[in-house]
């Protein structure tokens, strides 16, 4: 895709995610226009994932060479052609007109240097949700996750890349030095992303979470403390 001289690549990470990959990449590809790449960050996957990704015409698939999420992300973004990069991951959707809607956004305000919009939490399929899963079902929320942003790259490479020690905070860690940049970031009122959710997804590993999240806190402390990044 390309707008006011802007191109837009794509990176969507996966680990086992056959089940949900092809709608992942469907809504992606149905954007009106299509970002101008798309690169499938392949995690080992031992069900096939990374050959159907390959059956989508103009879908570039790369194996991972480290661990974790965090990793996945950042061996995308440095493969990934674009002026603006954009994440979806495997287990969501984008909703349609959701990549214009945050484009125009970024051409119309040359000083905001990543967007987002809002989400609405969905169940992934064939999947059953965990009782803290599933009240939150259906509601919307302002989407601070990667899989809703909109990011110009020398923005991204401002904040830095994500925290590969990090196993299920680093996403979060992202967006808190996000924030606490000097990056303009704004926050549309439309849902651009149907956020999809696993019982057995990271964020299940309370303890791991809670430890991770700490950790994040402590960080952005010392940032203030600090002055910034």
């Amino acid at each position: 895709m390309t707008k006011g001289a802007l191109t837009v690549g794509v990176v969507m990470p996966v680990r086992n995610g056959v089940r949900s990959l092809a709608a992942a990449l469907d809504s992606v590809m149905a954007q009106v226009p299509p970002p101008g790449d798309i690169v499938v960050v392949d995690g080992n996957s031992d069900d096939g994932s990374a050959e159907l990704a390959r059956s989508f015409a103009g879908v570039r698939v790369i194996a991972q060479q480290g661990r974790g999420l965090g990793g996945a992300r950042n061996q995308g973004v440095r493969c990934v052609d674009g002026d603006v990069i954009a994440f979806c991951d495997a287990d969501d959707r984008w909703t349609s007109g959701a990549l214009a809607l945050r484009l125009d956004h970024l051409v119309a305000e040359p000083a905001c240097g990543a967007v987002i919009g809002q989400l609405q939490r969905k169940l992934a399929d064939g999947d059953v949700a965990t009782p803290q899963q599933g009240s939150r079902l259906g509601q919307t929320e302002a989407a601070y996750t990667p899989s809703a942003l909109l990011v110009r790259r020398s923005s991204f490479e401002t904040i830095g890349l994500f925290d590969e020690q990090l196993t299920i905070g680093a996403d979060s860690d992202w967006f808190v030095r996000l924030v606490q940049s000097q990056v303009r970031l704004d926050v549309l009122p439309e849902v651009v992303l149907l956020k999809g959710v696993r019982g057995e997804s990271l964020s299940t590993d309370i303890p791991t979470y809670r430890r991770e999240l700490l950790q994040v806190a402590r960080r952005y402390i010392d940032r203030r403390r600090r002055g910034g990044l």
